[in-house]
Formats: C-alpha cells, structure tokens, sequence
C-alpha cells in the first residue's frame, strides 16, 4: 500500500524528513508541534524498555521513539477515538505496529489497562493551559489536547507516578511559567526532577518551555541547560 491509502478525507501527510516516513494529520484536529519531536528526541530507551506515550494524539511521540531507537514495546494512551484511529493508521503506514500500540483510554484511569508500576519510562506532551488561562477558541478536538479540559497537571503526574516502576523515568514538555508549578507537583508525587532543559527560540533570551526528566525516587539534584531553537 502507498502512504495516501491510509489517508481518510480531510486528512494530510506530514514528512518527518526521517528515511522517507510520514504521520498523518487533519488540519482540522490538533497537529504536532516541534515541542514533541524535541520531547521524542531526548528519550533513550532500549529494545527491552517498556514506553508508555501519554496523551499521544496523532501518535507523533510514540512513532519517532520507534524509529530512533530499537524500542519494542511502545503504548501510546489517548482519550479521543478520532485521534486513536489516525495515530493507528499512521503506525500501520510505518509498519510499526508490532512495536507500538495504540489505545484509547483516560489516563485518569490508567490502571485499568496497566499495573502499578509496569512502565521503565512514561512520555508526554501534555494540555499546556489551565482553564482559567483565558478562552478556547479551538474546537473541542483541539482544545482538549492545548487545555486542561479533560487532564489536569496533577493528574497526570499522579497517574504517571502509579505506572512509573521505581527507578524509571517520566519525560515531560511544558509552558515555562508554570515551571515552579510543574516541578512542585512532580515532587509532591516522587518524581525527582534530575534534568532540565529550557528552550529559547530565534536568538531570543526569553525561555517559552522547557522539557523535565524525573526519576521515580530518585535523589535530589537536577542539572539544568538551554536548547537554543530555531
């Protein structure tokens, strides 16, 4: 099959100028942003890792962890159906799914699918904008992906912390001024942030996100650098 047979109306591929791979995306749902693949890109994970890509959308995150790494066992978690049948497609066209699975599921209810403790590493790109931070002008697809509509902060990470083994890793992007909020909560759930990067964009000194790795009861110390991009 060629990629265009996966594709559905109103759907588009996307280049990940990566081997010739593509992602496919509707411009009418929410699309990937360059905060995913600069998130998919620090994951180092082994052929016996265990992933769990929450909040996994299109299925970006999962797709290029697959193919950057030898990693077998993939699950990427996403509440919207819509989202879980284009992400599947997209690992289909990819000839991915024997290594990634894609389920629809809440992640306020993560353990229904998966035991305390089964994950070596979790990912997400979570909901930036609380409720409060202003109005949603996007359709519900899109606003539940930008806005803790459906998945608060605390949530996630409370759930992260229960399928987390001890000793894994939870790699996480976010909105810079909610830094101080993000590392409390991790804290408060025992994940000890070890690494931050933040990220600054066209030459400016004005940081708009950065990305946290926490380790489950890991010990206190974190070292902190900047990504510079354009």
């Amino acid at each position: 099959m060629q990629p265009t047979d996966f594709l559905k109306d109103g759907e588009r591929l996307d280049d990940l100028q990566l081997d010739g791979r593509f992602i496919i995306s509707n411009k009418d749902k929410y699309c990937f942003t360059s905060d995913a693949v600069m998130l998919a890109n620090m994951v180092t994970a082994t052929s016996k890792s265990k992933v769990v890509d929450l909040c996994t959308g299109g299925g970006i995150i999962s797709i290029l962890i697959a193919l950057k790494t030898n990693c077998n066992n993939i699950i990427g978690v996403e509440l919207q159906p819509d989202m879980v049948d284009m992400a599947t497609r997209s690992v289909q066209m990819n000839n991915l799914q024997d290594r990634i699975n894609i389920v629809c599921q809440d992640v306020k209810n993560i353990n229904q699918i998966l035991p305390s403790g089964y994950a070596d590493i979790v990912v997400c790109n979570p909901p930036y904008y609380k409720l409060t931070s202003g109005s949603m002008r996007e359709n519900s697809n899109i606003a539940i992906a930008r806005h803790e509509v459906a998945l608060t902060l605390q949530e996630l990470v409370q759930n992260t912390s229960k399928i987390l083994k001890f000793g894994g890793l939870f790699y996480m992007v976010h909105k810079a001024d909610r830094m101080a909020e993000v590392i409390t909560t991790l804290t408060k759930h025992n994940l000890i942030p070890k690494q931050i990067y933040t990220i600054t964009t066209n030459g400016s000194n004005i940081v708009d996100t950065f990305i946290v790795i926490s380790k489950l009861g890991g010990k206190h110390g974190v070292i902190v650098k900047n990504i510079q991009h354009f």
